[in-house]
């Protein structure tokens, strides 16, 4: 976590900015005379730049370069290497869950080929599904890492995670807990990711996790708001990412330069977190 850790604390900012780009949702005439996967490139390039003064991070949704085919993919890898140059390290937000070598190679794709610093894992299959994530973000030591989903911020994530006895949740927390090493930064190289619409589920976490990054999406278009991140923050006051990414990419709801109301929104959230003591 290294490199988010560096980043957050150089801008001083607690936000990473998703890139979710909907091509029905882009601005209008974007797409007229450009290939989907052209106007989608155009559109994240435009808001890489437009929130890069005001973000930690950016955290790439896979699903939405992936239906691009391989023009999408190529998509992403050069939104991976421009993220880089502008100083924004990457979430691959992948939500991987296999096990072993296939692991591995999920783990050597978005790490090592793409680039991207972290990426998303779904521990359903126990350790085995997130340990060759770290390995290979230890081998690359470029301050990567994971961010296991524990409680997640979608409205029917407590039916399955909070429904057992000890909860799904509680495991995923402890897995993180066993497997992240400590780096430089103070933070392990195993994080959460733990929705800030579940306040209550976040406490539980932050009890077993006193140490350790969180990564918590919900906030804006989802509901989430400060006071849902306030319910995540360790003893310090800090180990919070805050993602958003529906409420910055469209901001302008189709009126004026979506550049301008992205950079103003995410200003916005970034005071916001900032305001109410929110960091890294």
């Amino acid at each position: 976590m290294q490199a988010l850790v560096e980043s957050a604390r150089r801008r001083d900012s607690a936000l990473v900015v998703g890139l979710d780009p909907v091509p029905t949702r882009l601005p209008p005439g974007l797409l007229e005379g450009r290939e989907e996967h052209e106007a989608v490139l155009e559109f994240c390039r435009g808001i890489l730049e437009a929130v890069s003064p005001y973000a930690a991070a950016v955290k790439v949704q896979l699903a939405y370069f992936e239906r691009l085919g391989p023009e999408g993919m190529r998509a992403y890898a050069g939104l991976v290497r421009e993220a880089g140059a502008a100083g924004l390290p990457v979430i691959a937000d992948a939500k991987r869950g296999d096990i072993a070598e296939t692991a591995a190679a999920y783990a050597e794709a978005h790490l090592r080929v793409y680039g991207a610093h972290c990426v998303t894992v779904n521990p359903y299959m126990g350790a085995d599904a997130v340990l060759p994530f770290l390995e290979e973000a230890r081998r690359l030591g470029r301050g990567g890492g994971v961010f296991v989903l524990v409680a997640t911020s979608n409205p029917s994530a407590g039916a399955f995670q909070e429904a057992s006895e000890p909860p799904a949740s509680e495991l995923a927390a402890r897995l993180v807990a066993e497997l992240g090493d400590m780096q430089n930064c103070g933070y392990p190289d195993a994080g959460a990711v733990v929705g800030v619409t579940r306040p209550e589920a976040g406490r539980r976490a932050r009890r077993l996790l006193p140490r350790a990054l969180f990564l918590a999406p919900g906030f804006g278009a989802q509901g989430g708001g400060v006071q849902g991140v306030r319910a995540l923050l360790d003893g310090s006051g800090g180990g919070v990412l805050v993602s958003s990414s529906r409420a910055i990419l469209y901001a302008c709801g189709g009126r004026g330069d979506y550049r301008d109301a992205a950079a103003g929104a995410a200003r916005e959230a970034r005071d916001l977190l900032r305001a109410a003591g929110v960091r890294v």
